[in-house]
């Protein structure tokens, strides 16, 4: 059971995240290929992944792994320097070391592990660091946790990294980098680096995490392409990557491996990967020798289409390789978008603080050898629609925030809102504030399944059905009927005319209008039920449609009312696709809207006494 100072400190920590819109909840998906995952029923194309070469989906892959469980089994049962060391993980350190031009290399369960055990066990009390603004979480965990006197220097900003290496004046110094920045998609200088680092006695390490295996004429990362391969003494990378697998590795020289067998702590205190793990990483290796080349090729001819087609389009992009952003600016502009691309079935990943500096929040897109231009054409015109919604978005808020929402009391004493075809509607109170809400501003049925036909339009009192920051502003909602306009007896109350419900087919994203589940990694919003609702095919009926007379044009009982009341069927009883769980933020707006029915029967009963 928790003390309840730790309930109170996890409450309070719950809250602050909740109240800041920092929340990540994590969500089931499968995985279908390289480049598709399904979430619920419903198919998304990923653009989220670090699958560049697409080896995540590659059999040869999962079958070397199968093979070497039932030869040797699953887990090891011990670190490396206990029993936990196999014939197979030796074999792959020294595949591995081939592979990088290096002469050694150890392999970490993880790159966060490799990261944190090569920086805390080269350093310590006395000595400094040297890091990058924006190097990556296991670089700054690696750092803290050495013990060492930190220093942050300017993201790529080479001049006040001389600065502070000007200044340190005793103890050993590391400098530490990533090559390829996994957020924003640019690369660090490494020759000036290098130079700075052998001015003053520093030892380079750096993070090619982004860049091995799928840049570089051999794969060798940045260090190839920056031509600084043999200048670099200790490289850490992962097969998680490129590579299609999982686990992290160290490339470096037979005397720094020998160092952290002996000193690095998450590798001497680990349990060994296991040997069908190792197994695994030994073919994806296999692969990227013997195919890399074309691999590659096609990863840069996707590149260069993408960054063409989204620079075409307007789009300010960062980088200069596979990994690109697409900066915002606010968490809510990059939760937003991020959910209106994923309602046209794309999965691209908002980054938000503290992931990202306050104020640089993006849009991270990546871009795999296993696209298509099909599916680069389909990511294009997605973030377009998801671009034009955010205006939307931004003006119909300014609009909505002018128009106060209507009092209990205003409710009661607004006759025209009263008439079931709300009579002249020019001569509407509201028809200034409802002269922007036209039916050019309506979404096509094919992306949006929660609206109201454009002969139904929404009045003083209305109450949103759909939610306005999900679909682009498009909002129309009703107005229901002030209790003081019920129908006299002599009058008979028409039904509506049924609403037209979204066909329900797929958007021209290539999936089903409704299905774009809000993102959570972030990121968490209520749209998530608003579309499964819709999917689902569940109509609620509209409160004010219905028949409360009989044919006869006499009084019905209750049972013969509550039988001629709108059903839950759509072609009947005029009812909208908006979504059963939502929730009406006026408490007042939520009475009047649920007592509709139950209004019409007492109206009933009082003729039927009357008469």
């Amino acid at each position: 059971m928790l003390p309840d100072i730790w309930k109170k400190f996890f409450k309070d920590e719950r809250f602050n995240r909740d109240s800041s819109r920092l929340t990540r909840k994590l969500r089931s998906l499968r995985h279908m290929g390289s480049t598709k995952v399904q979430i619920g029923s419903h198919e998304f194309l990923n653009f989220s992944g670090n699958d560049y070469l697409g080896l995540t989906g590659d059999l040869r892959i999962a079958e070397a792994a199968a093979s070497a469980a039932g030869r040797f089994g699953w887990g090891t049962a011990a670190s490396r320097l206990v029993t936990g060391s196999s014939t197979l993980h030796t074999k792959l350190e020294g595949e591995l070391a081939a592979f990088r031009g290096t002469e050694a290399a150890l392999v970490y369960g993880s790159g966060y592990q490799a990261n944190l055990g090569v920086i805390s066990a080269l350093v310590g009390a006395g000595d400094t660091v040297l890091s990058d603004e924006l190097n990556h979480a296991s670089i700054v965990a690696g750092c803290r946790l050495s013990g060492a006197s930190v220093r942050v220097f300017g993201h790529r900003d080479y001049d006040d990294l001389e600065r502070q290496l000007n200044t340190i004046k005793k103890g050993r110094i590391l400098v530490v980098t990533d090559s390829l920045f996994s957020i924003e998609g640019d690369t660090a200088e490494l020759p000036r680096t290098v130079k700075l680092c052998e001015r003053h006695n520093a030892l380079l390490v750096v993070d090619d995490a982004h860049a091995n295996a799928c840049l570089g004429k051999r794969g060798r990362g940045m260090l190839e392409i920056q031509g600084v391969t043999s200048q670099v003494p200790i490289v850490v990378a992962t097969f998680s990557k490129a590579l299609g697998s999982y686990g992290g590795f160290v490339a470096c020289t037979e005397e720094v491996r020998d160092f952290l067998v002996n000193n690095s702590r998450p590798f001497i205190y680990t349990t060994s990967i296991p040997i069908a793990l190792a197994a695994a990483n030994l073919e994806a290796l296999k692969i990227v020798r013997k195919e890399g080349d074309a691999l590659r090729q096609k990863l840069a001819t996707n590149t260069s289409f993408a960054r063409n087609k989204l620079e075409s389009a307007g789009f300010e992009l960062t980088g200069d390789y596979q990994v690109i952003g697409i900066r915002v600016g606010n968490p809510e502009e990059a939760v937003f978008l991020g959910n209106e691309v994923e309602f046209h079935g794309i999965l691209v990943h908002p980054m938000r603080y503290p992931t990202v500096r306050q104020g640089s929040d993006s849009l991270r897109i990546s871009i795999t050898a296993a696209h298509t231009e099909e599916d680069i054409n389909r990511l294009v015109q997605a973030l377009k629609k998801a671009r034009n919604s955010t205006a939307k978005k931004k003006t119909d808020g300014l609009t909505r925030r002018q128009n106060k929402r209507p009092t209990h009391q205003s409710l009661e004493t607004t006759q025209s809102a009263a008439a079931d075809d709300f009579g002249d509607f020019d001569d509407h109170p509201s028809s200034q504030s409802m002269s922007a809400v036209d039916s050019s501003r309506l979404p096509p049925a094919s992306e949006v399944g929660d609206f109201r036909p454009p002969d139904d339009p929404p009045g003083a009192g209305d109450t949103l059905l759909v939610n306005p920051d999900k679909f682009e502003g498009n909002e129309n909602p009703t107005a229901p009927v002030p209790k003081d306009q019920e129908p006299s007896k002599d009058e008979k109350v028409d039904s509506a005319e049924p609403a037209k419900a979204a066909e329900g087919g797929a958007d021209d994203a290539g999936k089903p209008a409704g299905s774009g589940d809000s993102k959570d990694d972030s990121e968490t919003t209520t749209e998530a039920e608003d579309a499964a609702s819709v999917d689902s095919g569940k109509d609620e009926p509209d409160a004010d449609t219905g028949d409360p007379e009989s044919a006869s044009g006499e009084a019905a009982s209750d049972e013969e009312i509550d039988e001629e009341l709108p059903t839950d069927d759509p072609e009947t009883s005029g009812a909208t696709l908006a979504p059963e769980q939502m929730e009406l933020a006026d408490p007042v707006i939520a009475d009047i809207e649920g007592g509709t029915k139950k209004r019409k029967r007492k109206t009933m009963r009082q003729k039927k006494s009357d008469d």
